[in-house]
């Protein structure tokens, strides 16, 4: 606890740094003490005041930034009136701020309110340097407009918080910046539900008008009534569209509401599998579930492509299936999976992005373990295992082109590091061939 004011800090330095001086000195002289918490792996609806406050008290220091970049922010104040965190932020924050801090001189609660909404419209969530997630508002970065097919790639520096912005393709002049908020992967349905939630838009993007999504598949199911068509939504725009099969002599139909309830309880199951320790068990219950629903989803589907994103990441790494372990069968299989993640990626997220860095990374591994397995075998020549090498090579070198570029200390800058150091090692063995 802070020596000043009584409020949690992470410590000493904390306690002294310029960031927790504003509301120490808030908190010191209106005499509100932090009540003690027993579970801080629960959240603490005391602390939910701390960012909004910062903000108001940034105002205050520069009223110019504050009409500049924060004030023109959307809110969508009448939506979030309608939900219950308004309720809860007009007792935790506004209430708080105003009567209990004894700051109504100086912030009114329509304005905590507005600076509440421009956090929850406008702020985007990031890794913090102690490993937990925080909430940080880059108004250059909210200048870009949402699209599912996202243009622009962006990089939190953890050593300070900046952010970088890069074009992922290249961006003609007068073109849109597009930003993807919500998870690429995630199937429409699920894309259109959370923005509509989150940031109170209903997204229209070609990606979203398309059933097929932009050919992906990523919505698509197999029909159990026929083996002819597919089940993809009548009309992805609207929430009550029917879904249907393609196949018009099937005629077989169903709601979306019994789409996102089937999606809901097939994602829990999913969800179980996420929190699993690495190990033999978390591909073997992974490969168990692609094969019990392979006959209810297309095999690029949304659900199906994140177990064989996973999966793609765990072949080579856990006990029992590391790459030398790997028999010559399961080394295809992780390059069959990688080729297919990328492959989506190409259309939902193209250019350089991190998880197609990551996803490089992954494939040039089974790529060159294969071709020096075959030549150990006698099946090809050393000049055909010269050839063969040549995309693991260009593997390494995209990948780190690509996560070179992100923050050195986060796992996707340590791996480009790595890739280099791969690739010129392959590079020389080659040479001594």
């Amino acid at each position: 606890m802070c020596s000043s004011c009584g409020w949690p800090v992470c410590s000493e330095e904390c306690e002294k740094a310029p960031a927790h001086a504003g509301e120490c000195a808030v908190f010191s002289a209106a005499r509100v003490r932090f009540q003690p918490v027993e579970d801080w792996t629960a959240s603490a609806p005391q602390l939910d005041c701390i960012t909004p406050l910062r903000i108001l008290l940034a105002k205050e220091k520069d009223p110019d930034r504050w009409v500049r970049d924060l004030e023109v922010m959307e809110t969508h104040t009448a939506d979030r009136k309608e939900r219950p965190t308004w309720a809860a932020d007009q007792v935790n924050i506004a209430d708080f701020l105003v009567d209990h801090c004894k700051l109504a001189s100086r912030f009114d609660k329509d304005l905590v309110q507005k600076v509440c909404g421009i956090l929850e419209v406008n702020s985007v969530e990031i890794p913090s340097r102690g490993g937990f997630s925080i909430r940080a508002l880059y108004p250059q970065l909210a200048i870009a407009a949402h699209n599912c097919v996202p243009n622009i790639v962006h990089t939190i520096l953890q050593s300070d918080y900046q952010v970088q912005v890069r074009a992922a393709v290249p961006i003609k002049e007068g073109d849109a910046l597009h930003i993807c908020y919500t998870h690429s992967l995630s199937p429409t349905i699920v894309r259109r539900d959370y923005l509509a939630e989150s940031k109170f838009f209903q997204c229209d993007c070609a990606r979203c008008a398309d059933p097929t999504e932009l050919g992906t598949h990523l919505s698509t199911l197999k029909c159990s009534k026929c083996d002819n068509g597919v089940i993809m939504a009548s009309n992805p725009l609207d929430n009550e569209a029917p879904w249907s099969c393609t196949d018009k002599n099937c005629g077989f139909k169903t709601s979306g509401a019994a789409m996102r309830k089937m999606l809901a309880v097939v994602q829990a199951e999913i969800d179980q599998l996420d929190v699993m320790e690495p190990g033999p068990a978390a591909i073997e219950q992974r490969e168990a579930a692609i094969k019990k629903y392979k006959s209810v989803f297309h095999p690029r589907h949304s659900l199906l492509l994140s177990l064989k994103h996973s999966l793609a990441q765990l072949y080579g790494r856990v006990e029992g299936y590391g790459l030398d372990e790997l028999p010559d069968l399961l080394l295809e299989r992780k390059a069959e999976l990688c080729r297919l993640v990328l492959s989506t990626l190409d259309v939902i997220t193209p250019g350089d992005t991190r998880m197609r860095g990551m996803m490089l990374y992954e494939l040039h591994a089974p790529l060159m373990f294969l071709a020096r397995s075959e030549f150990g075998a006698g099946l090809i020549t050393q000049e055909k295992l010269k050839d063969r090498l040549q995309e693991p090579i260009q593997c390494l070198a995209e990948a780190a082109r690509i996560l070179m570029r992100e923050d050195p200390n986060s796992p996707e800058g340590i791996t480009g590091r790595v890739a280099q150091q791969s690739m010129e090692q392959l590079k020389a063995s080659l040479e001594c061939l």
